[in-house]
């Protein structure tokens, strides 16, 4: 017994810190590099005039940009996973380092472009990593936690929002976050035998991935507002000062950590359910966050902590939904999911840029 127990301490504990520092790389890419653009936006668009009406069409490139790399990203993974996370980290910091010496609309909208593809990348691949390391018993708990880690890097960017007053200082230092954790999961993962060849279950065809790709562009449309617009309505509306923001989005990591506890509600209910019980979570929080100024501060703070919460838990579906249905497949699986997911949020960025631009 004691036996078996040294045997398995090693794999353990390979297995937690490989999904501490996934949650560090999801935070950076996710959290930072990719939705940092709308956290960040009122304080250029003040320090930068020529930033100032480019926001949707950052938003878009970094959507369009998320979709190819994660479209790119299918047909490596699980067999270069490793490969593809490294690559994950590099390409968000080179697009931090540029949003931070952006100045005019045509660089900022090119250096989103750029950081919206280490998300792109750092989904699929860290969950064929996972799904490699971690002991079978604990891989789903171990994918949610780890796409949770988006809540942890919004909350990290409100905070260098909150602390830092030029954004040329806050992009810099999401870099090195986006660069760090990456180089550590290159190292922990050193030595780790993927599949090279398909399972016997996936020689066939893909399953009928209908159902979760439309749920998940219809969770994209919903989502765009909040993730493009929400800080400057908020701002635009009197709920806070522009000094204030990192506040909204603090709040909403801090709601999207629930996010890393939905493996029992897709056990319990299955993904269909449960994805429709945090949609209609999403819907409230987004009203909460984008409605006039019903209750003063608190009330988009709340709304902001109900959304973070909703998104997390949805995103998290969408991993578990395609490793149920097809397990050696889940990695690409995930992939076109969350391809659909930011479809949606392209979608609705652009559609919404009339209402809220």
């Amino acid at each position: 017994m004691s036996q078996v127990k040294r045997s398995l301490h090693p794999e353990l504990v390979r297995g937690a810190a490989l999904t501490v520092f996934g949650t560090l790389l999801i935070a950076a890419t996710y959290g930072m590099a990719r939705f940092g653009v709308g956290l960040l936006h009122p304080a250029m668009a003040v320090e930068r005039p020529g930033v100032a009406a480019a926001l949707p069409s950052a938003a878009t490139a970094q959507f369009v940009s998320y979709c190819l790399a994660a479209g790119l990203a299918a047909p490596f993974v699980p067999r270069r996973s490793r490969v593809v996370a490294g690559v994950a980290g590099v390409v968000a910091g080179v697009g931090c380092l540029g949003l931070a010496v952006s100045t005019s609309a045509g660089w900022f909208v090119a250096s989103a472009f750029v950081g919206g593809a280490g998300a792109g990348l750092a989904s699929p691949a860290l969950v064929g990593l996972l799904d490699a390391v971690v002991p079978p018993r604990l891989a789903s708990a171990a994918q949610a936690t780890v796409n949770a880690g988006t809540a942890v890097g919004v909350m990290g960017a409100g905070v260098l929002a909150g602390a830092l007053d030029a954004p040329s200082v806050a992009w810099p230092i999401m870099a090195v976050l986006c660069l760090a954790p990456a180089a550590v999961v290159v190292v922990l993962t050193s030595g780790t035998v993927l599949a090279d060849t398909p399972a016997p279950r996936t020689e066939g065809r893909m399953p009928n991935l209908t159902l979760p790709i439309a749920a998940a562009v219809g969770a994209g449309v919903i989502s765009a507002a909040v993730w493009t617009y929400g800080p400057t309505e908020v701002v635009a509306r009197g709920a806070l000062e522009p000094g204030q923001v990192g506040l909204l989005w603090m709040a909403l990591g801090l709601g999207g950590v629930a996010g890393a506890f939905i493996d029992g509600v897709v056990s319990r209910w299955g993904p269909r359910t449960a994805f429709l019980l945090f949609t209609a979570t999403l819907v409230v929080g987004s009203i909460g966050v984008l409605a006039p100024n019903l209750g003063g501060w608190w009330w988009p703070l709340t709304g902001a902590a109900v959304f973070g919460a909703a998104y997390m838990a949805l995103s998290g579906v969408l991993i578990l939904w395609g490793r149920l249905l097809d397990p050696p497949r889940g990695a690409a699986i995930t992939a076109w999911l969350f391809i659909a997911l930011a479809i949606g949020q392209a979608i609705g960025a652009q559609a919404l840029g009339s209402v809220f631009g």
